[in-house]
């Protein structure tokens, strides 16, 4: 297990231990049968996979008490989201979280610290998928600029692997500089994106990229 495996192991552990049972779970009763509801409502470790990857993605109107219930199955969320475990698309988990506003929850830092180790697993990893990783952080954290600059503090060559790959698809699938992350493309962030591929050390950034960026700007 690498440093940064570790330190994702431990967050993830820190943040599973703040999991309570909570108050009895007010849901859509066309969606979700009373022994769900029920299930719900108790230890989050017993709630079925199933059932916590439903609860994941749905839309927070279906609950009386949306941010209370993601808050208690965060901790299961997160876990299996960052382990590869979780049939829901990383930005829109990044959703729910601000819409549960998991910022102004009391345990809060230890979801940020999951956000940062999970990037670090993330730049060392050759078979991860960096491009939707950033999306689910920089929407859930409302900002992109942090994390690409740890990506450009990286410096080791899968991290930099990953950056060639996400440019190259930004620069030729007409994204730019309109460019928008998240599930619902909620998260603007063409200008800064464009700024931070235009500041890459040449070995990242070659001619014909450097050609591609000033061409969807216009400037060729």
């Amino acid at each position: 297990m690498t440093t940064a495996q570790q330190r994702l192991h431990h967050a993830l552990d820190a943040l599973g231990r703040t999991a309570r049972p909570g108050p009895a779970v007010d849901g859509c009763g066309h969606c979700y049968t009373p022994e769900q509801l029920a299930a719900l409502s108790g230890p989050p470790g017993l709630v079925p996979d199933r059932l916590l990857h439903s609860v994941a993605a749905k839309n927070p109107d279906h609950w009386g008490d949306f941010p209370t219930l993601y808050r208690r199955l965060a901790p299961r969320v997160l876990r299996q989201l960052t382990t590869g475990t979780l049939h829901v698309d990383g930005p829109l988990v990044a959703a729910r979280l601000v819409a549960a506003d998991w910022s102004g929850w009391q345990h809060a830092e230890l979801v940020r610290e999951v956000l940062d180790a999970w990037w670090c697993v993330t730049l060392a990893s050759p078979c991860a998928n960096a491009s939707e990783v950033l999306e689910t952080v920089a929407v859930a954290t409302g900002a992109v600029t942090p994390w690409l600059a740890a990506w450009t503090e990286a410096r080791t060559p899968t991290a930099e692997r990953h950056v060639t790959r996400t440019v190259d698809d930004w620069l030729h699938s007409a994204r730019l500089p309109d460019l928008r992350l998240g599930f619902y493309r909620e998260l603007p962030v063409g200008p800064e994106v464009a700024d931070w591929i235009a500041a890459l050390p040449p070995r990242l950034l070659d001619e014909d990229r450097r050609y591609w960026l000033d061409l969807v700007y216009h400037r060729v």
